[in-house]
């Protein structure tokens, strides 16, 4: 079984991202609070799937199986946004990762031509430990010098030694399920739903 294996997007009809923050917020007699930050932000994904033929079915059975539980992780991109907002990105090729700055929350990104960055943009790469990290950019930048820094969501790891591989188009993260697959086997309405937590390597 392959970790880090493409999730199969035919079917998938709901895709919920919702960002977690591990922090507590102790408030004073006075009405104040100290948030104490307890541990990396991370996303987690419930997924809806439609199977309206036994081929979309099987694919989907066998794949979540392949996970063995929560074991075997996988990647997926943020199904509804894939493309960059900027119509002029058309590739990745050529574009380096050369700087990751974990806490300023900020990446810069070389070769990347003329092509903006808009809040809400998602951008990936390898981690240092083969993981993948994905990020959402959250302020609108504009390349100088075919260089662009971004601020990211959450707070970028440690980039992959010599292949980090950053993507704008399909921007890919790492992920394991949490909780079993619930699978419904109506006649007229097949499918799963399934919710997955971001792996942090």
């Amino acid at each position: 079984m392959s970790a880090g294996e493409l999730i199969p997007c035919r079917g998938i009809v709901g895709a919920e991202w919702q960002p977690v923050n591990q922090q507590a917020a102790p408030e004073t007699l006075a009405g104040e609070s100290d948030v104490l930050e307890l541990g990396p932000s991370y996303w987690v994904v419930d997924f809806e799937v439609e199977c309206p033929t036994r081929e979309d079915f099987d694919t989907w059975s066998a794949f979540l199986a392949r996970r063995s539980g929560a074991a075997v992780t996988f990647t997926a991109p943020r199904t509804f946004r894939k493309l960059p907002r900027d119509p002029l990105i058309l590739s990745d090729s050529g574009v380096s990762l050369p700087v990751v700055n974990s806490s300023g929350g900020t990446i810069t990104l070389s070769g990347v031509g003329t092509g903006k960055a808009y809040a809400g943009d998602m951008v990936s790469y390898r981690t240092a430990n083969n993981g993948y990290y994905i990020g959402q950019v959250q302020y609108d930048a504009t390349p100088s010098g075919g260089s662009i820094t971004l601020s990211v969501w959450p707070e970028p790891m440690a980039k992959h030694a010599t292949t980090p591989s950053p993507r704008r188009i399909e921007a890919l993260g790492e992920f394991r399920l949490d909780g079993a697959p619930r699978w419904s086997g109506e006649w007229r309405r097949r499918g799963v739903r399934f919710t997955a937590k971001q792996v942090i390597r």
